[in-house]
């Protein structure tokens, strides 16, 4: 619809609605109607008789009846009876003191209290066996050192001091029944009853008499804030001040009214009757207003969020949300023609309201006037207003009916073709250049406005006039006088004989657009029905909103646009869509936050005021003073269970492992539109926001650790509240703990070490064992091979004895002989040994070739040379190492030669081997061994290599020998002897 008058003189209107339409009925003066929510039995309430209502310091309501109590968290009655820990099922009061204990003043006389999720009476609290038996508890105070005041209905006063001693107050002279009771300014404790005013001086309650006296013990009230005492007389209302009551304002019909409740701020002040309903004073000076007329209204309290709360004996409790405060309804009831309206419409103090029918209520200065419209279509729905700034024109269009009210008073009719039977219009649109757009279901029409006065303009020939066919939806002239319009093929533009098909390039504008309007800097709205809110610039798409986005919902009738705001009726109330250069935000409103109903069907907003024509009455509210009161208290835990036991806060602090399955309800109180609050948490500060509209959390299977649960909660149009913190810590088994691992690691390498060690010693003993057995073997088979070499050796020697015998040379054979008896003896001893020193070496090595001299003589000749600083005793060697290749130097390298021969013996040594060398000057290995027609191979050295070689698996390649012939002729012998393996052997 386009929206953009501002102020008229309604003069031609008033004027044409004298004479055209028929007036119906007087003018009624309506107050405006209160949207009170009532709970009952039915909802979960104990008992339809309530006596009081009060709101604890967490926020929940506690409610006190005929039947017991209810805790109320907006949502939810919990019920506590006597099987609770009641000391009596009929509570009169609820109080809280300051350490958070909840107490109830009951019927029987006999106190209890709730704390700490406990309900306390006379059997399980000493104190308050010493309570019971005084009358019924009526009134509850606290003064500032912590003493607990209660008075009855039997003349006497109770106090409970810090310390839990039990004092009463009695008079015969005195009355202290239902009084009430206070402490003033100057910290003195006084009780007010009907009767007169005591305070308390030296222990006694000293009477102090008033000229005026309380209609009634519930005809008090306390202010909070102020800590002051107001009273309602006969015809005053009165606060004390000292020892006097000062009278504040009169008060008109007091006299006539049993008080059983009032409530005074700086605003309002309410009344609650017994049985004449709740009166309601926003100035003195005038007449109340009356709602819930012949109600019993026992209680009046208001809530922290300003949600106002009424019991009622029989009706259970009546809740005034907050934003009544800036809300005001108007009904059938208040004299509009029906409830279901069509459309709203205001111009400068006037408010127009079209129905169904066709016809038109005025509302003018809390007074409305009816206006039936002569149809011939008993169906005819208002579909539009729209005033026409520039000449005071205002446009009507109906179902079958566009007229234009001129200013004075003349009217045209634009669809009144006698060939049409139906228009069905839409909606309709101008421009700035006199053309008219109708949006009909046989499609869009564009018309010339008739510039002439008078009615005799004849009807429009739609027929000729510029048209697009197709079922039409909405049309709508922007500031540039393009048409916009939709049809069921979806959004199109028309603008100067050219028509564009906005829709082929975007598929979301092919579904139904049912209303279009115009943002600052050339941005189009376009209301979808089930695609929420669609924006274009420059013809590109450049917002998609939907009810992810906020939307109240994806359903979107109307359009109202309001500066920078889009104001949407959608299928669930009305959505605010604030546009900025970038972005948006959305505010939503409903029947939870004051709208008579969801189902709207149009709006207007002048400022900061909208007007919501709804099925159930018109609602007019004040946006900005709503948007300031909105507040959401902070997240309140409710319980903690753990492994389905139900624990404290501080105990979930400290868990063990196996507690680790853990539940948390909770909740935020928004007593206004409970079912609109959404929570959020997490379990770690790094971790995202997981957001739900549960109020309880199920962690299961947590691994040990700790972890710091937050809790927050929004709701209509609020912001986020403070995160509320729980610190879980789940202790690890004990064999995660540092210490348990470090025992345990220390444990295992203790075994590790223990099983390597038996492993290796077992393996070395295996070792030794095998080496012992290898040890003895290898000693086996070189004692076998010195054995093997002694018979060798035995036959050389022999031969040379043998020789000495043939040639008759008896003193050298006795010589010979006798060498030969002392190396045999040698040879004996050393055959039992693997291993000799390096001196028996040599002196066995000299007895032999001494023999060996003797018998060959000139032929040969040795020289035995040590170079060493070894100890020779010290050092040890294998057993007849040398003499094989002695003996085969003299006996293959010697011997075949004519000329006498030379062997030479070295000793020497570095720091890691001993270096044995036997040079000859014979005919050399390579020679003698091609000069031999047989392949002899010298017995000695053979077996040698061979215990050389079992020695070297034994000793790791300690001993090498190495046999060449030199350049020079003859051979050299190397052996080659580690010093490590062998010195001390």
């Amino acid at each position: 619809m386009h929206r953009l008058f501002k102020d008229i003189g309604f003069k031609g209107l008033i004027r044409y609605l004298l004479l055209s339409l028929l007036f119906l009925s007087r003018i009624p003066v309506f107050a405006e109607t209160l949207n009170f929510k009532n709970y009952t039995v039915k909802d979960g309430l104990a008992n339809s008789n309530v006596y009081s209502i009060f709101q604890d310091r967490k926020g929940f309501i506690w409610i006190a009846t005929e039947g017991g109590v209810n805790r109320f968290d907006g949502e939810r009655f919990e019920l506590f009876t006597m099987d609770n820990g009641l000391s009596d099922n009929e509570v009169l009061e609820i109080h809280q003191d300051s350490k958070g204990k909840i107490w109830f003043l009951t019927l029987n006389g006999k106190l209890s209290y709730y704390w700490n999720g406990k309900f306390y009476n006379a059997s399980n609290d000493p104190v308050l066996k010493k309570t019971a038996g005084r009358g019924s508890y009526t009134s509850f105070f606290e003064d500032s050192t912590h003493r607990l005041w209660f008075s009855t209905n039997r003349n006497n006063i109770l106090s409970i001091d810090s310390g839990n001693k039990v004092s009463f107050f009695s008079s015969t002279t005195h009355s202290f029944v239902n009084a009430f009771l206070f402490e003033t300014l100057q910290h003195q404790i006084a009780a007010l009853s009907e009767h007169c005013l005591y305070y308390l001086e030296n222990n006694k309650f000293i009477k102090n008499p008033l000229k005026d006296y309380p209609l009634s013990s519930k005809s008090i009230t306390h202010e909070s804030t102020s800590q002051e005492v107001y009273f309602l007389s006969a015809t005053l209302l009165l606060k004390i001040r000292g020892k006097e009551a000062i009278p504040l304002a009169t008060i008109k019909g007091l006299k006539n009214w049993d008080v059983g409740s009032f409530i005074l701020d700086k605003k309002e002040m309410w009344i609650g009757t017994m049985g004449m309903g709740l009166y309601r004073y926003k100035s003195f000076d005038k007449q109340p207003e009356h709602y819930l007329n012949n109600y019993t209204i026992s209680h009046i309290i208001r809530d922290k969020q300003g949600n106002t709360w009424f019991s009622t004996i029989g009706n259970g409790i009546f809740m005034l949300p907050y934003h009544n405060n800036f809300t005001r309804h108007i009904t059938e009831e208040d004299g509009l023609a029906a409830n279901a309206i069509n459309q709203v419409f205001k111009i400068n103090d006037k408010l127009i309201l079209g129905y169904n029918n066709g016809n038109v209520d005025l509302i003018q200065h809390n007074k409305v006037k009816k206006f039936a419209l002569h149809s011939d279509h008993l169906y005819n729905p208002v579909q539009d207003f729209f005033f026409e700034k520039k000449n005071g024109s205002f446009w009507y269009g109906s179902e079958n009916s566009l007229i234009e009210i001129q200013k004075n008073g003349e009217q045209q009719h634009y669809l009144n073709d006698p060939k049409w039977v139906s228009y069905a219009l839409k909606s309709f649109s101008l421009s700035s250049s006199n053309k008219i757009a109708v949006a009909l279901a046989s499609g869009v029409y564009i018309l010339n406005k008739n510039s002439k006065k008078g009615s005799s303009y004849p009807p429009a020939n739609l027929l000729k006039s510029t048209s697009f066919p197709n079922r039409a939806y909405c049309v709508f002239y922007d500031s540039h006088n393009g048409l916009w319009f939709s049809n069921i093929q979806g959004l199109h533009y028309y603008q100067s004989g050219k028509l564009e098909y906005v829709y082929k390039k975007y598929p979301l504008l092919q579904q139904r657009i049912t209303d279009i309007a115009e943002l600052p800097g050339n941005m189009i709205v376009c209301s979808t029905y089930g695609f929420g809110v669609l924006v274009l610039k420059n013809f590109k798409l450049i917002h998609i909103i939907t009810a992810k986005n906020g939307l109240s919902s994806n359903i979107c009738k109307n359009l109202f646009v309001e500066g920078t705001a889009a104001w949407v009726v959608t299928g669930k109330g009305i959505s605010k869509i604030k546009f900025n250069s970038t972005s948006y935000s959305i505010a939503n409103y409903n029947s939870e936050n004051g709208l008579l109903s969801n189902e709207i069907n149009d709006l207007y907003v002048d400022h900061d005021t909208a007007y919501v024509a709804s099925n159930s009455g018109l609602t007019i509210f004040k946006e900005t003073k709503r948007t300031r009161q909105l507040s959401l208290p902070d997240v309140i835990i409710r319980s903690i269970e753990v492994n389905k036991n139900q624990l404290t806060l501080k105990e979930a602090q400290d868990l063990h492992y196996q507690q680790n399955n853990i539940t948390v309800n909770f909740i935020s109180l928004d007593f206004t539109h409970p079912l609109e609050v959404i929570y959020s948490y997490r379990l770690d500060k790094r971790s995202p926001w997981t957001e739900t509209i549960e109020k309880t959390i199920e962690f299961s299977a947590l691994e040990p650790g700790q972890y710091t649960l937050e809790l927050r909660a929004r709701s209509m149009n609020t912001a986020w509240t403070r995160p509320t913190q729980l610190v879980i810590y789940i202790s690890g088994p004990y064999y995660k703990t540092w210490w348990f691992i470090a025992a345990l690691l220390l444990l295992v390498t203790l075994i590790l070490f223990l099983l390597i060690r038996y492993y290796y010693r077992v393996k070395q003993n295996k070792e030794k064992e095998e080496l012992l057995v290898k040890s003895h073997i290898m000693s086996l088979e070189q004692q076998a091979l010195q054995a093997m070499m002694n018979p060798h050796f035995i036959f050389n020697v022999m031969n040379s004895i043998q020789y000495f015998i043939n040639t008759r040379d008896n003193a050298m054979a006795n010589q010979l002989l006798t060498g030969f008896a002392r190396l045999i003896r040698k040879n004996l001893d050393i055959c039992t040994k693997s291993y000799i020193s390096v001196e028996e070496e040599l002196s066995y090595l000299k007895l032999y070739l001494s023999l060996e001299k003797l018998r060959f003589g000139e032929k040969m000749s040795y020289n035995i040379q040590v170079n060493t600083d070894i100890d020779l005793q010290e050092t040890y060697i294998p057993s007849m190492l040398l003499q094989p290749y002695v003996e085969n130097a003299i006996w293959h390298g010697l011997m075949p030669m004519d000329n006498p021969g030379e062997i030479n013996v070295t000793l020497t040594n570095n720091k890691q081997e001993l270096l044995l060398i036997i040079r000859d000057n014979g005919v050399g290995i390579d020679n003698s061994i091609n000069s031999k027609s047989s392949d002899h191979v010298s017995r000695g050295m053979k077996l040698t290599q061979q215990r050389i070689s079992l020695l070297n698996k034994f000793n790791q390649d300690s001993i090498s020998i190495s046999v060449a012939q030199m350049d020079s002729g003859g051979t050299i012998v190397r052996v080659k002897i580690s010093l490590k393996p062998f010195t001390q052997s």
